[in-house]
């Protein structure tokens, strides 16, 4: 059976490995002997590579779907259409589970994945097989030949995430990708306001062992080279004594390399922050979202402006750098909750400062909040990444007006990120990080990498400036 992935990223800014879907192609190939898979990124395949995927005749064709790429899924099914008519098309992704029945609006598609999609993508070959009916098969929408939408009834997330194969990373480009990024864990026990991950999971919080995620680091640096290590975990600190595992099984395997990692700074302690140092983690990104702690409340953080400042302090203490990250558009902001954001920023020692305009997603908190106190300026979720200024909604508290007068503010000081396009001087620092990894020594290739990045870092805000 051929059967065709896609990866609709184009005009993205990453050049990333997309894990879900080598989950995906592992865990099928794990459970049939007869698949052929030909995968396709969108934002690294050239000309020729992209017209002989569409010029292949495809059993099946799953492309998975992001609310700011929706635009670019519709123009992918046409075009499998106007090449192949009777394709049988499946859609997966975070937006699928959060829009429902409504992702069949505009898109031409069989089939649609809600949730986690290994045991249902493999379910939906079985299918094809003829051995399982689609209404059978938990965790799956499908679109009828009447043009009704049939919803299974949902599917139980997988317990032990350690049953599932490594990626199938050999089907996927790896020499195109900069740096290696690893999952370790599904889900987060918190619940904040705009959080996506909260509608998709619910509270649900499920980790691999250290000592798996340890033998797929060493997986890929055997097959793939030294890479800078990105654990796309919404926080890697949930669990401070899984971490502390983590940590000491890589320096007591002397596992050389440099990593990042998203984590909540007011879970951190100072003895971890020095074994995350020592194990070669140079980097963190935190939430800290407000400065004020009343908003912090609404939007169901469940800390404070003090607990983060204690941690960012344990990092820095340590040695790693911290990048922070505010939202504009939280429950009960107004214009000067993030004035008092901005001067907290500007004092709280983190290296690099990022504020975003909230996009709310259906199922989360926020979405409830401005549906009874505020209005919403834009329909759909995929329709709002485009809008400039950013401002998508509004509440009495904080009009539309205020909205880009904060942004005004946070553009001033250089802080405001909003930009998700390739770049041309963003795919150079990346391939450069990489070749620095795989020739210089761990001290050496470290020095030279925050260098460029301090520079990198310059031009961008220079640039955000103008």
């Amino acid at each position: 059976m051929r059967i065709g992935l896609i990866f609709p990223n184009k005009d993205r800014r990453y050049k990333t490995v997309h894990l879900g879907i080598g989950y995906l192609m592992a865990y099928a190939r794990q459970n049939h002997d007869d698949l052929e898979f030909t995968y396709l990124d969108t934002r690294t395949a050239g000309r020729k590579e992209t017209r002989d995927f569409f010029n292949t005749s495809f059993d099946l064709i799953g492309i998975t779907v992001y609310s700011p790429v929706y635009r670019e899924v519709i123009a992918l099914h046409e075009r499998i259409r106007r090449n192949h008519p009777s394709t049988i098309i499946c859609l997966g992704g975070p937006y699928v589970t959060t829009v429902g029945k409504e992702i069949f609006r505009l898109s031409p598609a069989d089939f649609a994945v809600v949730g986690e999609g290994e045991q249902v993508f493999s379910d939906i070959i079985e299918h094809l097989k003829g051995r399982k009916a689609a209404e059978e098969i938990p965790g799956l929408m499908v679109r009828k030949k009447s043009g009704e939408i049939f919803y299974t009834l949902p599917r139980e997330k997988i317990r032990d995430l350690d049953s599932l194969p490594f990626p199938a990373y050999d089907l996927l480009p790896m020499g195109r990708y900069p740096l290696h990024r690893i999952v370790s864990s599904r889900g987060c026990p918190y619940a904040c306001s705009w959080c996506n991950s909260s509608s998709l999971w619910g509270q649900s919080f499920r980790q691999r062992s250290p000592e798996m995620v340890i033998e797929e680091i060493k997986h890929l640096l055997q097959h793939y080279g030294k890479k800078i290590f990105v654990f796309g975990d919404n926080s890697l600190n949930i669990n401070l004594s899984w971490l502390t595992t983590l940590c000491d099984l890589l320096v007591q395997e002397n596992i050389r390399i440099l990593w990042s990692a998203s984590v909540r700074a007011d879970l951190m302690t100072r003895e971890v922050a020095q074994k995350m140092r020592k194990a070669g983690c140079y980097n963190v990104a935190i939430g800290i979202e407000s400065a004020n702690n009343e908003i912090l409340k609404n939007m169901g953080k469940a800390t404070t402006r003090e607990k983060i400042l204690e941690g960012v302090g344990y990092l820095k203490e340590a040695g790693i750098e911290v990048l922070s990250q505010y939202v504009i558009g939280s429950p009960g902001d107004t214009l000067d909750t993030i004035r008092e954001s901005i001067a907290f920023a500007k004092n709280s020692g983190c290296d690099y400062i990022n504020f975003y305009t909230v996009l709310p997603f259906r199922g989360t908190e926020q979405w409830k909040y401005i549906e009874k106190h505020g209005k919403f300026l834009v329909n759909h979720t995929h329709e709002m990444h485009t809008i400039k200024p950013r401002v998508v909604f509004e509440t009495p508290e904080f009009p539309y007006a205020d909205r880009v007068e904060a942004i005004r503010l946070v553009k001033k000081e250089g802080f405001y990120s909003n930009k998700d396009k390739k770049s041309w001087l963003f795919d150079l620092a990346k391939d450069t990080a990489r070749m620095i990894q795989r020739f210089l020594p761990p001290g050496a290739g470290e020095k030279i990498y925050a260098l460029m990045k301090s520079i990198y870092q310059i031009k961008v805000v220079k640039k955000n400036n103008l």
